[in-house]
């Protein structure tokens, strides 16, 4: 048999790419559709017979990469890169950080600065490409034509970076509509699903104006639609406690966001692990379970966040 023919299936490719239609799959329609046995049924059937092989090995000892984007305005920020690092060096993510995106220059913002130091030393890539200076006279006539603009030069600047997906921490720009759709990318936000988009300034101060019981955070997939993409997981706790505590309304606000900030950390580290580990994928916007299955549901994820607060994560 030609074992030559067989090269297609080493090559490594993402799961995310599998889940596409890879090379090696791509590589059996090819020859199939010439003219069905171009090195007969048996070598054909020889090749699909070692893909799942190949693709399980490939995933295995391919380290998934992901690309962190964030603009590193502050503590919460930070915390989720220092978490994220800790995470991966423990091996609780068996991953690699392919490169941090960062929109804003450092501008003396010490919680910037330490970010930059931090990937460097490990080694990371970090792109800087200041948002707030790109064509400032085109976002003013345009808001819509700037973003766009402004995320043809963020892939520019990504392309030459592997990435299995993505994933916005502390990311306070809405991300372009073709960079959603040609990316697989996942965004904290700090609202319970299908509730509150904003900032979280906002979203915590609804909240307590409406006296919600339940307070949390989503992890969803970036989406043309902000703040709405499909649920990958979420992380709810109780706020009735404070919402009926007798301080004011503004002491209500600061003492859920720092509850939410305490378990946001542990909330998007178990999400990354559920799609490094293959629990979870996403493919054309949408989630699937470990079966190729489309979630109906998304996961709550309360009890291993609480598992990881006790475990010091």
């Amino acid at each position: 048999m030609r074992t030559e023919i067989l090269e297609p299936f080493r090559r490594p490719f993402s799961y995310s790419q599998w889940a596409k239609g890879g090379p090696a799959i791509s590589w059996i329609i090819g020859h199939v559709s010439k003219d069905g046995a171009v090195y007969g049924p048996g070598t054909l059937w020889a090749a699909i017979q070692i893909l799942p092989r190949c693709i399980s090995g490939t995933m295995r000892d391919r380290a998934k990469s992901i690309g962190w984007f964030t603009t590193a305005r502050g503590p919460g920020s930070l915390n989720l890169f220092k978490t994220l690092m800790k995470w991966v060096h423990n091996g609780d993510i068996d991953a690699k950080v392919s490169f941090v995106f960062i929109n804003r220059a450092v501008k003396g913002n010490a919680y910037r600065q330490r970010l930059i130091d931090m990937a460097t030393e490990e080694g990371i890539p970090v792109i800087v490409f200041p948002s707030d200076s790109f064509r400032p006279d085109l976002k003013v006539t345009d808001l819509g034509r700037w973003r766009d603009a402004y995320g043809e030069g963020l892939r520019e600047r990504i392309a030459i970076h592997p990435m299995d997906f993505g994933v916005l921490a502390g990311y306070m720009l809405i991300i372009d509509p073709i960079t959603c759709q040609r990316y697989d990318i996942i965004n904290l936000h700090p609202a319970l699903p299908d509730t509150y988009t904003g900032t979280w300034e906002e979203i915590v101060g609804k909240v307590v104006e409406n006296r919600d019981p339940q307070y949390g955070a989503t992890v969803h997939i970036c989406s043309p639609e902000l703040d709405r993409g499909a649920i990958v997981a979420y992380d709810s706790f109780p706020a009735d406690h404070i919402i009926n505590a007798p301080i004011t309304a503004e002491e209500k606000v600061r003492r859920i966001r720092a509850e939410e900030l305490r378990r946001e950390a542990p909330l998007l580290m178990e999400s990354i692990r559920m799609l490094v580990d293959g629990e979870v994928s996403i493919r054309d916007g949408k989630v699937y379970d470990s079966d190729g299955i489309e979630a109906k549901g998304c996961s709550d994820l309360s009890a291993r966040v609480s598992q990881a607060l006790e475990r010091g994560g």
